[in-house]
């Protein structure tokens, strides 16, 4: 029996894979939410499969119109691969189904199961993780061999984030069609709080730095802190720095602050709500993201929406997606000299200055509306399912 032909503007329903998920905070699951969220609006039916890490009550539930399906983990694997079971769940009433990563359990389960029925297929390369170590890296390397590949190349689509992430896949022997569709963001709609925990020294005339981001080594935050202490050799920085987020480094940044010149300066708050982040973003001079490696930040396309100059790590083609966006200052990742250097040059440049970052961020931010973003998205499944 032959199939009906694809209308663009038939209603489908799409299977979106990623290990974590909500209650999860991370990039990753923010990306799938939204381009879901979005996808409902649009009168679509969307369904997420995640691993239930970290344990969740319901294992079904509705979110932001989304069915999200949990699956209890047997064990994970370093701490990063949930072993997981897919074998109760049918995959028969789905019309596309969208991966979320290319190596873990989850991931493969369904892309083998999705190309024995003959279902359309399309895998976000989200990221390239940094491993420390031989051993850990000599894995990295024989797990993108055995599987990373082979889950692109199964793929009726591919998309990147950023051209750095479809150079590098060239690199690592990637065939075919790579479509580089960017993260996105939603801009804050409740009005800005002032952070509960932001101290009342925090002077208006002083300019402020700001994190806001998770507490990990990826992001950064020790290459920010030996900034400081550079800034601080011979006098008192001209500048406050605010440190927004959650992480695993929360005890050793509270103790690193307490051991650093001029502490009084620096403003650790935790997790900040929605609307003191708006307010962190309305009110800094600039924000601080000294990232080791990254796919594309949300908090980088915030800053831009709000008119927040920024400062970026050069990591993975950020530093020139800001240079080419004029909207802040770049530096090699790892410098702490160089951060320095460059925290110093944007808090005592000139308003006009500021104002001019601004605007062109404002302006660069425009494409990456999550509205926007997840109809490119919806094209490409269109694509595939008319080929």
């Amino acid at each position: 029996m032959s199939k009906t032909p694809h209308n663009a503007d038939s209603k489908l329903n799409i299977l979106l894979v990623h290990v974590w998920f909500w209650p999860h905070i991370g990039g990753g699951n923010q990306h799938v939410e939204h381009i879901g969220r979005e996808l409902v609006k649009m009168g679509h039916e969307v369904t997420v499969w995640c691993a239930d890490v970290p344990e969740h009550d319901e294992k079904e539930f509705q979110r932001g119109g989304i069915n999200v399906v949990r699956l209890i983990p047997k064990r994970i694997l370093g701490g990063v691969d949930p072993v997981v079971s897919t074998n109760h769940l049918s995959i028969d009433e789905f019309d596309l189904i969208h991966l979320h990563d290319t190596l873990p359990t989850l991931i493969r389960q369904v892309l083998k199961r999705a190309k024995k029925q003959n279902k359309p297929i399309v895998t976000t390369y989200h990221n390239d993780y940094i491993k420390h170590g031989f051993i850990a890296n000599l894995i990295k390397k024989i797990r993108w061999a055995m599987q990373g590949r082979k889950t692109l190349h199964s793929s009726n689509g591919k998309i990147v984030l950023t051209p750095f992430f479809e150079n590098l896949l060239r690199k690592k022997g990637v065939k075919g069609d790579i479509d580089i569709i960017p993260n996105g963001f939603v801009p804050i709609t409740d009005s800005a709080i002032r952070p509960s925990n932001l101290s009342n020294n925090v002077e208006e005339e002083r300019p402020t730095l700001t994190f806001i981001g998770r507490l990990s080594e990826q992001k950064g935050l020790d290459v920010l802190l030996k900034a400081w202490e550079i800034s601080s050799l011979n006098s008192k920085p001209d500048f406050d720095l605010i440190i927004a987020g959650k992480g695993e480094l929360k005890e050793w940044l509270d103790n690193r602050v307490n051991e650093i010149k001029f502490s009084n300066q620096i403003h650790v708050l935790g997790v900040v709500s929605e609307q003191e982040k708006q307010w962190l973003f309305e009110n800094s001079t600039g924000i601080v993201i000294p990232s080791r490696f990254e796919g594309l930040p949300t908090v980088l396309l915030e800053a831009m929406h709000n008119k927040l100059p920024v400062i970026m790590s050069d990591v993975n083609g950020l530093g020139e997606l800001v240079d080419n966006a004029k909207c802040g200052l770049s530096f090699n990742s790892e410098s702490e000299i160089e951060l320095s250097k460059i925290m110093n040059e944007l808090v005592l440049t000139s308003k006009k200055q500021l104002k001019e970052w601004g605007e062109a961020g404002n302006i660069a931010a425009e494409k990456y509306l999550w509205e926007n973003v997840t109809k490119e998205i919806l094209e490409l499944y269109n694509r595939i399912l008319k080929n």
